[in-house]
């Protein structure tokens, strides 16, 4: 069996905060992103830049909170996992008391803090927290709410980053977001009951949820899921009010990108068994990582030509 050994050179204090999960948290700079080239806002470009970076760091510390919460939760469950009985707690490298106190005490700091970006963005970040503990005691064990909860954890980061920046986001970008997000939780699903061998009964020893997904019914709303947020995105792409928001209507340009960058995930999901770590594959596979710096340069190439 693979194991993932500990890294010795992180404390588990730090570690069973999962930093390596934290670039999930980039998405908290949507808003600002497609804000830089919206005619139609006003606003302090450097300050907006901090904010979103401040609100991607809360997000990151109550994020990292509630994976100390999980790993308290499933402390028996992951022992008897080859790679989670390596964490902090499920090893007995951290007690829950210290864990429960870096809980707390982190929890409390972050929520204290974010009222510095406004009453709207803690509102946020305190719906994320909230989503994330309903999820833990009831949504994790129903199938396809567990990955709605997940999805929409995902807007709720990019809420959190347009409210700290006090910019706007188009609902089609909010739309596709949650899409995206969901293509993305069913690939780890998928990916999931790919490395137990295909055997249900397996997989939900350690997520119990697995054993009332259907492999055929999942591979469906997996691939309803990729298509949506790449309809979605098509579309917002030849809105006249995209057009109106650039000043151009070149943003159809980089269509092909996002449906490249979506067939190459859906390609390590559905053949390669690949989605169960996304956060790694988006790093290790060279081509889905190519298809995302030929969007972000196609971006910034139609709207500096502006």
């Amino acid at each position: 069996m693979s194991k993932s050994p500990a890294l010795p050179s992180v404390p588990p204090w730090l570690e069973v905060l999962r930093p390596g999960q934290w670039t999930k948290n980039l998405t908290v700079g949507a808003g600002f992103f497609f804000a830089l080239a919206d005619r139609n806002q006003v606003f302090s470009r450097v300050e907006a830049f901090w904010r979103s970076v401040a609100a991607a760091l809360l997000f990151c510390v109550v994020s990292g909170v509630v994976y100390v919460f999980n790993d308290l939760h499933d402390a028996e469950n992951d022992r008897r996992h080859p790679v989670k009985r390596s964490r902090p707690i499920a090893s007995g490298r951290l007690s829950p008391r210290s864990a429960v106190c870096e809980c707390v005490c982190l929890g409390a700091a972050a929520l204290c803090a974010s009222t510095a970006l406004g009453s709207g963005f803690a509102a946020v970040l305190a719906s994320y927290l909230a989503l994330q503990f309903f999820y833990t005691f009831a949504m994790k064990r129903v199938p396809y709410l567990d990955t709605s909860c997940i999805a929409l954890g995902f807007v709720l980061r990019v809420c959190g980053g347009v409210s700290a920046a006090h910019v706007s986001l188009s609902p089609g970008i909010v739309f596709c977001s949650f899409f995206a997000a969901l293509c993305i939780a069913l690939g780890k699903r998928s990916g999931e009951l790919a490395e137990s061998g295909g055997s249900r009964e397996a997989a939900a020893v350690h997520r119990p949820v697995l054993l009332r997904y259907s492999p055929s019914h999942l591979r469906v709303a997996f691939l309803l899921s990729a298509g949506a947020a790449f309809v979605g995105y098509a579309v917002w792409s030849v809105l006249p009010s995209t057009a109106a928001k650039f000043g151009t209507r070149g943003m159809a340009a980089t269509v092909p990108f996002v449906a490249f960058g979506l067939c190459r995930y859906v390609f390590l999901v559905v053949r390669r068994g690949c989605g169960s770590r996304p956060e790694r594959l988006f790093f290790a596979d060279a081509t889905l990582a190519a298809a995302l710096v030929l969007w972000l340069l196609s971006c910034a190439a139609i709207w500096m030509t502006v």
